[in-house]
């Protein structure tokens, strides 16, 4: 079954029981029997789809539909008018008002099941186009990931949900080093390759439903199931490491550093670009919201740069307490 919900609109509670018997097999069903009810569950409930009967005692469809087309928080639910009203006049007047579609009584049932699935399927298609519009404003323009504004969202979500994740704050290593020596364009081709790197690792550890965020420069947020995090920490480590010396000459990548000369005048070693990755759960978690989320993967990111090469620290804070 569909998770999408219909409400039927209908003072006759035969129609109602036609269209729900037709219906509730793929769809979760709602009625209302007058305009009243109806604007009472489209504002209290999640409706993804309305069948409207016209004529109805007190307020009619029409004065509904334009009740809901006038409201933020319902303009955009499609309206199907199911009504016998059948001359091109009234019909006209309920397109015009903002319904989608007109379906005139006594209808087809195979006809009603094929406009309902393709409106939905319609809505479904342009609240994916909005949202990947959303992202694409808020997309860090060298990765093309969602940004800042994505990854506060997306953290809030899974705090308010209580969903059973983690989050990984990814940084680089020795990264501005790096950037000194070879040029930014180049540092811009570590940056990308650390982006394929972190969807590579939650592809091939089946994490579809993961997220991964561009904070900007050389930082990265992801949030992966909780009970993924060990597999796509040590994969993301493996994968960077793997390849990350084809960035490097010949030369620096044999001796695994690279020297480069600061403001001072000195010459300084630094090792080659590794990754840190901090980390925390949040199940079961004493975190309240995203500041508090923020600052423990900051902390924890940071006791992983402890560590030399490529590390991953893990922290936990459950009742108030933390734990490592």
């Amino acid at each position: 079954m569909s998770d999408h919900k219909i409400l039927i609109v209908d003072d006759e509670k035969i129609n109602i029981d036609i269209l729900m018997n037709t219906l509730k097999k793929d769809y979760r069903i709602v009625v209302a029997k007058n305009g009243e009810q109806a604007l009472e569950k489209i504002f209290s409930d999640s409706i993804d789809l309305i069948l409207l009967d016209i004529v109805m005692p007190g307020m009619n469809g029409y004065e509904v539909c334009k009740k809901i087309k006038a409201n933020s928080k319902s303009s955009d639910i499609p309206v199907i008018f199911i009504t016998a009203l059948s001359d091109e006049i009234n019909e006209s007047e309920g397109l015009d008002i903002g319904a989608i579609d007109y379906i005139i009584k006594p209808f087809s049932l195979a006809i009603v099941k094929a406009r309902v699935k393709n409106h939905l399927r319609l809505r479904d298609a342009m609240k994916e186009l909005e949202h990947l519009n959303k992202l694409a404003l808020d997309a860090n323009p060298n990765t093309r990931l969602p940004g800042n504004n994505s990854i506060l969202k997306e953290i809030k979500r899974c705090l308010e949900m209580d969903l059973p994740d983690a989050v990984i704050y990814a940084d680089l290593d020795n990264f501005k080093a790096y950037n000194d020596k070879y040029g930014f364009a180049k540092g811009d081709e570590v940056i990308i390759y650390t982006s394929e790197i972190l969807k590579q690792t939650l592809n091939d550890e089946n994490c579809g439903s993961s997220f991964i965020g561009h904070i900007g420069g050389d930082d990265f947020v992801l949030i992966v199931p909780e009970d993924k995090l060990d597999a796509v920490t040590n994969g993301i480590i493996r994968r960077f490491d793997k390849d990350i010396k084809s960035y490097y000459s010949k030369e620096d990548a044999l001796k695994g550093s690279i020297t480069t000369t600061g403001r001072d005048g000195r010459k300084t070693d630094f090792p080659l670009i590794s990754i840190s990755l901090g980390c925390v759960r949040l199940p079961e978690s004493s975190f309240k919201n995203y500041i508090d989320v923020s600052d423990a993967c900051t902390e924890a990111k940071k006791m992983a740069k402890y560590s030399t090469g490529s590390s991953v620290f893990i922290e936990r804070r459950v009742k108030n307490s933390i734990e490592h």
